[in-house]
């Protein structure tokens, strides 16, 4: 009995060695083609003998032909442009760790400074009899030591030093890659969001300066950097200050 031919299926083996092997295999069971084989013809495919639910295969194959064919420059390209945007992320979180270190480090040893420099002129002036001179000077250690212990300044210092180091190990991988992929691509993003898990960036005016010195650093044009205005400047290492303009319109 001949089994009903289904149209609008392709061999997956085109070859006819490969469709004799199989007609071997299926002899046994008792299942004909549904037309003969012609020895003549070499390059006949007989039809298949069954429908098969292969859509999601072929889709793949197609998917991975064509990908096989896309020039191997023009995918670089796709990929660097998906990589400059993570790599000046990077950057710029690396500029902003390195402030805020410096910034606690400076305030670290101003607060040091006062406390050494009013301490002893504060025994001079009490030895001296300037008494009202003395209590000022205390006043000015007590200060500077209960913000030396309030704030930690040097265990922050060497927190924003950790990040710092973080990031520049991750922008040096990156830079480093011998070849990019989409397998590197998401390693160094999952690398940067566990980095930044970590950190404190709450500061967006600071990362705003970061952000227009790692653009002018790239040439960026005018329009890939925020406006700051003086008193956000000034301020930034403390408060984020308004207002907190978009990045301009090309």
């Amino acid at each position: 009995m001949e089994m009903e031919q289904v149209p609008g299926f392709r061999s997956v083996n085109p070859y006819k060695r490969g469709l004799e092997a199989a007609e071997n295999e299926r002899a046994p069971l008792g299942i004909a083609s549904a037309e003969p084989a012609d020895d003549d013809n070499e390059d006949a495919v007989p039809p298949l003998r069954f429908p098969l639910e292969n859509a999601a295969v072929e889709r793949r194959r197609t998917e991975e032909a064509s990908t096989e064919t896309r020039p191997d420059a023009v995918r670089q390209r796709e990929l660097l442009q998906i990589l400059a945007p993570l790599d000046f992320s990077v950057h710029v979180s690396m500029r902003y760790h390195a402030r805020r270190r410096a910034w606690y480090d400076r305030f670290h040893r101003m607060m040091m400074l006062i406390i050494a420099v009013g301490g002893s002129a504060g025994v001079a002036a009490i030895y001296g009899g300037l008494i009202a001179e003395a209590e000022y000077l205390a006043v000015a250690v007590a200060a500077a030591g209960a913000l030396e212990l309030a704030f930690s300044l040097p265990e922050r210092a060497r927190i924003e030093d950790a990040l710092y180091r973080r990031f520049t190990l991750l922008a040096a991988e990156i830079a480093d890659a011998p070849t990019i992929g989409d397998d590197e691509l998401r390693a160094w993003e999952a690398k940067r969001l566990l980095i930044r898990a970590d950190a404190d960036d709450r500061l967006e005016v600071l990362r705003r300066i970061c952000h227009n010195l790692e653009a002018e650093a790239r040439a960026y044009p005018a329009e890939r950097r925020y406006r700051l205005w003086p008193w956000q400047r000034l301020l930034a290492q403390l408060v984020s200050l308004p207002p907190l303009q978009a990045l301009r319109q090309p």
